[in-house]
């Protein structure tokens, strides 16, 4: 039995990866701003409210988790959320939120989940990221911008906990079936000419991709192998064999304009003159 502590536990690949977890037995301190979206009182669960915008919150939130737990053997971070538009469309305020959600939020409770786990010399941090931060998502600037960057802390970091019992894994997920893109907020309707036709265009290719994705519980499941140790390895692409395994290879071997030239391809964008 692992203790957990995993964000964004109330939806989409964290309500998946929570469930799965309690259902093997693990004791889970799942967190949502929100608590009331989280499952009610399951065996094994633990809801959690914080706030990744908030850094009292996290303070916060994790002290009272680790108070009850005693210690975290295992620190998921999963918790995300999306805008979509221009880039000139965001605000300060909007970008400094998406990078405060998805990797400021995450380095704060990696500090945070450290001391302990060098304590006892022992832990798994696993930060989940995306393949939008290898293949950066049009649109979504800030969003790729914060998963290539959580990517490259997750990488460094292993490496400073080497002399450790301490692991890190980055896991890579590509589209999965899950709410994602339905709870992602547009900005910028006022750019929305300066943009046409490749606004709309990465919009529906998008919502056409996750309506085919695959089930997230392939995401929950792999999960549960990395904490259980029958998976391993720093870096878990995961999707379909396209999206996790060949893209990824073929765009390590190409030259940087043919990796673009593929994405304008994947989104039906022209290049300008």
């Amino acid at each position: 039995m692992q203790r957990i502590f995993l964000t964004g536990a109330s939806a989409g690949l964290g309500l998946a990866t929570s469930r799965a977890l309690v259902a093997r037995g693990h004791e889970v301190w799942g967190t949502a701003r929100d608590p009331a979206k989280l499952p009610h009182a399951p065996p094994h669960f633990h809801p959690v409210q914080l706030d990744l915008n908030e850094p009292p919150s996290i303070r916060d939130g994790f002290g009272r988790a680790l108070q009850e737990a005693g210690h975290f053997d295992v620190l998921i971070n999963n918790a995300g959320a999306g805008l979509f538009g221009p880039l000139e469309a965001f605000t300060d305020e909007e970008f400094q939120a998406q990078l405060a959600t998805l990797l400021i939020g995450p380095f704060q409770l990696i500090r945070l989940a450290l001391p302990s786990m060098r304590a006892r010399n022992a832990g798994l941090l696993i930060n989940i990221s995306s393949l939008a931060g290898e293949f950066p998502v049009p649109f979504m600037t800030p969003y790729s911008l914060a998963k290539a960057a959580l990517s490259a802390l997750s990488e460094a970091l292993a490496l400073e906990l080497a002399h450790t019992g301490i692991r890190v894994i980055d896991v890579r997920p590509g589209d999965y079936a899950t709410q994602f893109q339905s709870s992602t907020r547009r900005i910028g309707a006022a750019l929305a000419g300066a943009y046409a036709p490749g606004l709309e265009r990465v919009w529906n290719t998008t919502a056409r991709n996750m309506a085919a994705a695959p089930d997230p519980q392939q995401v929950a499941e792999a999960i549960v192998g990395l904490v259980e140790g029958r998976r391993g390895g720093p870096v878990v692409a995961l999707g379909t064999a396209f999206q996790a395994r060949i893209a990824p290879v073929l765009a390590r071997l190409s030259p940087r304009g043919w990796v673009q030239w593929g994405q304008r391809q994947y989104y039906g964008l022209r290049r300008g003159r």
